[in-house]
């Protein structure tokens, strides 16, 4: 049985979640994720963070919701967000629902976080196009069967 979860650390200062035994994402881990996000701001933490989708193959619009708070969460501190390992049918239902002009997507974790270290590039706190990086757009990259990233069972 899946048990969704998220699992939150830190690369190069910034601040990256990843989620773990979600094929469908559902709200609870990202309600999760903004929490710790939040518990992070707390202690000082640089408000950049990298949102690894790594293995959902399908993301609600609670969910996008919760991004979209978490988002504003984010900004408030001036810190920017990026998503990454995106599967196509989760970009989907962000361009459906016309979020993905809000937002910064990355193919992988190691240029998400290049985009992290590049200034901002402008100074209305906008995430799109904040790099001057050629990322390939997501709906050029070849459809790949979603791999489902699993915890390891504790005995």
């Amino acid at each position: 049985m899946l048990n969704p979860s998220v699992q939150v650390g830190q690369e190069n200062g910034v601040f990256v979640a990843e989620f773990w035994d979600c094929l469908r994402l559902d709200p609870a881990p990202v309600q999760v994720l903004r929490k710790q996000f939040e518990e992070h701001l707390a202690r000082g933490g640089r408000a950049d963070l990298v949102i690894d989708l790594l293995g959902v193959g399908f993301a609600g619009s609670a969910a996008l919701g919760g991004f979209v708070a978490l988002q504003r969460v984010a900004r408030a501190k001036g810190g920017r967000m990026v998503f990454c390992n995106v599967d196509l049918t989760v970009f989907e239902v962000f361009r459906v629902s016309r979020l993905d002009s809000l937002y910064t997507f990355a193919t992988d974790r190691a240029t998400a976080l290049i985009v992290l270290a590049e200034p901002a590039a402008n100074a209305s706190g906008s995430d799109s196009n904040v790099s001057t990086l050629a990322i390939p757009k997501l709906a050029a990259r070849p459809a790949a069967p979603s791999r489902l990233r699993r915890k390891p069972r504790e005995d």
